[in-house]
């Protein structure tokens, strides 16, 4: 089935990925005033790589590497959240994810209509 199958792991640990990245954002948004606060970012290598190995039990494995940002720091506060980065980073994380549910989508309804095919 296609649920079982590579291509839908890869896509489960991406919206998993993406579903992670988006809380950052949200997070980093929230703490804009926050004086000192450091702007937090995943990295999707390490998150694709750790995707990638299976667990004892023929799943995948997920998990993220968070980390803060301390290269940048625009404000005078310490402050180094820049809001038109982070609203950019969410939209586009809502259209990674909004393709990838009309992937998934796509292979449900393709398989429904087999099964609909068959039944006849």
């Amino acid at each position: 089935m296609f649920y079982d199958s590579l291509a839908f792991q890869a896509m489960r640990s991406s919206l998993n990925g993406l579903a992670i990245e988006q809380n950052i954002i949200l997070h980093n948004l929230a703490n804009y005033e926050t004086p000192g606060y450091k702007a937090k970012s995943v990295k999707f290598e390490d998150v694709l790589k750790e995707s990638s190995r299976k667990d004892g039990s023929g799943r995948y494995d997920f998990k993220a590497t968070v980390f803060e940002q301390e290269d940048t720091t625009m404000r005078p506060d310490g402050n180094n959240v820049d809001s038109d980065v982070e609203s950019l980073k969410l939209y586009e994380n809502y259209v990674q994810t909004l393709y990838l549910y009309q992937k998934i989508s796509g292979q449900f309804t393709n398989m429904n209509y087999i099964l609909e095919q068959s039944a006849k």
